[in-house]
């Protein structure tokens, strides 16, 4: 009997044949990986959760079934497909790099550039990053796979004019890609000419296009590169009408948030003026009762009776008074009408110094005054959810906050040196079990248009970052006084 090769072992369930080709797929997987390692990324472990995500994608084809020649390359294409989509906006940053990839992956494992082209142009991690960006990647990724000089998307503004939006690839937007582009939003009907190297398609609607995309095409290579532009257009499409939702829900969102905070902070000055005040009246005639009734008995044993359970009593009005008060400034609005926006943001952080004795490090820049009363709110909330999930869950020493504004917006980051944790699992099991701390904080950046991150890992450091542009809302809001840091 023949001797099994050293290092190789039998799968369950799987022939030898099928054992050998496993292996052999596993063998190229390592290859696309170190064709992808072996480049100089911003973000290293944005670049190794992708990687980790692209190889569960291909195991789990692979252990489908796909053992054959067709199981191998579609298990290699989706991770490589997977790997240019979580990464296509930093590649978008260097189409060489890019297109040297997608060369390389060709050379080196067979994968066909066409077929990887077909899946990267439609992959959907474009639709979680902001539009401005998708788009520039898509348009970046078109170039790299495809022998076109450059690739444009235009639009028509408020006023029925052909902007560029986004051009990728050699010079810039010239006036023919102009007149194409026009004619297309136009619905009109455009000519391929055999000669023309310039081509175009519409994105969107049939009859009444959102974009017109451009490309230009290379000598003898237009009719390849009008099906990569068709390959492109349907996420194009995607990518424009997420924008124009947003657009168009924008205004109503925020009336909603304004609306919200209203009604907060008259929840805030009821909970305040009202049950808190009465529990505090409530708390001292408990206790000028006590000294009177201690008066009227005489056996000294009745009396410490009788002592005590006031004294319960009490501890239990002060328990509620407190509870009431956390209430009341968890929705902020006291916070925000009675101090300035430092000066909370301070309190928030001393009392989280006094519940776990670190005292963080606190950071503020900028002209604090050019935040909104929305984005105060918003910053506080999620600075406050954020501590919370440091006290009760990381096992931090060490805590930093900073917060820096500027003309275009303010960006925030909570770091600590805690033991981190793994982002997927912990929001799904979150989720199941109600506790949406951690989607809220992404929720509350989001309703004001800006972005948040949660970087973490097993081990630590975590870091959790918000940006906000800034906000001119429909209605000028009454800000609060501007102050200093």
């Amino acid at each position: 009997m023949a001797s099994q090769p050293t290092g190789q072992k039998d799968v369950p369930g799987k022939t030898s044949g099928e054992t050998s080709a496993h292996a052999a797929a596993l063998v190229d997987l390592r290859r696309v990986e170190r064709l992808f390692a072996d480049r100089e990324w911003p973000e290293r472990r944005v670049f190794e959760r992708a990687r980790k995500r692209a190889r569960e994608r291909a195991l789990e084809l692979l252990e489908g079934g796909g053992s054959g020649a067709d199981g191998r390359r579609m298990a290699l294409l989706a991770a490589a497909a997977h790997l240019f989509g979580a990464l296509g906006v930093e590649l978008a940053a260097s189409v060489r790099d890019a297109a040297r990839l997608a060369e390389q992956l060709e050379d080196v494992v067979g994968l066909s550039r066409i077929a990887l082209a077909r899946e990267v142009l439609r992959a959907p991690e474009l639709l979680t990053v902001p539009p401005a960006v998708a788009l520039e990647a898509q348009l970046a990724m078109l170039t790299a796979f495809t022998p076109l000089r450059s690739a444009s998307l235009w639009t028509l503004d408020d006023v029925e004019q052909v902007n560029c939006v986004c051009h990728v690839g050699e010079g810039g937007p010239s006036r023919r890609a102009k007149q194409l582009a026009r004619r297309l939003l136009a619905g009109e009907s455009t000519e391929r000419g055999p000669r023309r190297l310039l081509l175009g398609l519409p994105v969107g609607r049939w009859q009444q296009p959102l974009a017109a995309l451009i490309g230009s095409a290379r000598p003898g290579v237009r009719d390849g590169c009008h099906c990569f532009l068709a390959e492109a257009v349907p996420m194009l499409g995607a990518i424009l009408e997420r924008d124009a939702l947003l657009a168009g829900s924008a205004a109503s969102e925020r009336v909603l948030v304004e609306s919200s905070e209203r009604k907060l902070t008259r929840l805030g000055l009821d909970l305040h003026d009202g049950p808190i005040q009465e529990v505090a009246v409530l708390a001292q005639d408990l206790r000028l009762f006590a000294s009177q009734l201690e008066s009227f008995l005489g056996i000294p044993a009745q009396r410490e009776l009788v002592r005590g359970r006031m004294e319960d009593l009490d501890a239990q009005l002060v328990a509620l008074e407190v509870q009431l008060r956390r209430l009341s400034s968890e929705v902020h609005a006291p916070v925000l009408l009675n101090r300035p926006f430092s000066r909370a943001l301070r309190d928030v952080t001393r009392a989280f110094a006094a519940r776990t004795s670190i005292e963080p490090s606190l950071t503020l820049a900028g002209e604090l005054g050019l935040l909104s009363v929305s984005q105060q709110i918003a910053l506080l909330n999620i600075v406050q959810e954020t501590l919370t999930n440091i006290r009760e869950h990381s096992h931090a020493t060490e805590v930093e906050i900073v917060v820096s504004v500027n003309a275009n917006g303010v960006e925030a980051q909570v770091t600590d040196n805690g033991r981190g944790f793994d982002l997927e699992p912990t929001l799904i099991r979150a989720a199941r079990e109600g506790r949406l701390g951690l989607v809220a904080i992404h929720e509350r950046a989001r309703l004001l248009g800006g972005q948040c991150s949660i970087d973490s890992r097993p081990g630590g450091p975590t870091v959790v970052s918000v940006a906000l542009e800034r906000w001119e809302p429909l209605g000028r809001e009454t800000q609060p006084s501007r102050v200093s840091a």
